[in-house]
C-alpha cells in the first residue's frame, strides 16, 4: 500500500488513547503502520507498540513514561482530557493543558524536521481573544506542574471555568509556538471539536449533571454529535504528510457551527465572535 499519509514505521505518541478521540486516532495510526506509544491513566485496548500508565496531572508519571519512549518521535497527538464538571477546576486545567504542555516540551528535543504535533482544544475555548491577558499570564509560567497548580489556586475565581480556560490555553499555546517550531521544521496545530458522542460526553452529562438540551445548543446545523472517529481522523490528517505545510492553526471540526456564529446566523453563546 502507498504510504500516502506518511506514518509507516514512524514513532507516534498518543495521549488519552484508551477511549474516545484518542482511541480512534490510535487505532487508525496502527492501521497505517505507525509504532504507537499510548499514554493513558486507563487501560488501552488498541494493539499499540506500548501502553504506558500516565496521569497527565502527575509529572512523575509523565517523567517515567519519557524514560520508556523512543529517542526519535515523528508525531505527537495530545488527546487526553476531562470534563468539568465533574472534575474539579484545578484538575481539569492540569490534565487538559498543563500536563499537555509539560509532555510536549519534553518531547520536542526528540522531534526533528517533518515532525508534527496536534492537540484537542474545543469550541468551548474559541473565545480565547477576550481572555488573552489571563491566558498569556499562565503560559508565561515555567512548564512544571507544581508552578501551574500554585497559579491556578491563586487565580481560582478568574479561571472558574476550568474546562474553557484549559482549551483557550491549548489554542493560544499552539499558535504562539508555531513560529519558533517552524524554524526547526516542526508543525503544531490543534482542533476544536463541537460536541462529540464519547465517554467524555457521557461523563459530562452523567456525573457532571449537564442536561442534554444545554449541550445540544452547540450542535452544528446537521443536528448531530460528532464521533470519536471523525475527530481522530482530523488529528491524524493534520499530522500527516498531506498537511505538511499546515501549522499554527486551530481547526474547528464542527460541521460549520463556528462559521454560523461568525456569520451571525446563530446566537454567539460563548463569545466566539
Amino acid at each position: 500500500m502507498n504510504d500516502l499519509l506518511g506514518y509507516q514505521g514512524k514513532n507516534v505518541v498518543v495521549t488519552g488513547a484508551a477511549s474516545g478521540m484518542g482511541q480512534a486516532a490510535a487505532q487508525l495510526l496502527v492501521d497505517l503502520g505507525a509504532n504507537v506509544y499510548a499514554l493513558d491513566v486507563a487501560d488501552v485496548t488498541v494493539p499499540v507498540a506500548a501502553a504506558l500508565h500516565v496521569d497527565m496531572k502527575d509529572a512523575a508519571t509523565i517523567d517515567a513514561a519519557l524514560e520508556l519512549l523512543p529517542a526519535d518521535i515523528h508525531s505527537l497527538l495530545n488527546c487526553a482530557g476531562v470534563p468539568s464538571p465533574p472534575f474539579s477546576m484545578p484538575d481539569t486545567v492540569l490534565i487538559n493543558f498543563s500536563g499537555l504542555r509539560y509532555l510536549t516540551e519534553l518531547l520536542l528535543p526528540r522531534m526533528g524536521e517533518g515532525a508534527a504535533i496536534a492537540s484537542i482544544a474545543s469550541t468551548a475555548g474559541m473565545g480565547w481573544k477576550a481572555n488573552r491577558k489571563r491566558v498569556d499570564e499562565f503560559l508565561a509560567l515555567d512548564r512544571d506542574l507544581e508552578t501551574a497548580a500554585g497559579w491556578i489556586a491563586a487565580n481560582a475565581e478568574e479561571v472558574a471555568d476550568g474546562y474553557g480556560f484549559s482549551k483557550q490555553c491549548i489554542i493560544v499555546y499552539t499558535m504562539s509556538r508555531a513560529g519558533e517550531l517552524a524554524r526547526r521544521g516542526i508543525r503544531i496545530n490543534c482542533i476544536s471539536p463541537s460536541p462529540t458522542a464519547s465517554g467524555f460526553m457521557d461523563t459530562l452529562k452523567g456525573k457532571g449533571g449537564i442536561p442534554d438540551e444545554m449541550v445540544e445548543l452547540f450542535l452544528p446545523s446537521n443536528g448531530r454529535y460528532g464521533t470519536g472517529a471523525e475527530m481522530g481522523e482530523s488529528l491524524v490528517l493534520l499530522n500527516s504528510k498531506l498537511a505538511r505545510f499546515v501549522s499554527g492553526n486551530n481547526l474547528p471540526v464542527d460541521f460549520g457551527y463556528c462559521a454560523e456564529v461568525f456569520m451571525g446566523q446563530r446566537d454567539d453563546l460563548m463569545g466566539l465572535a
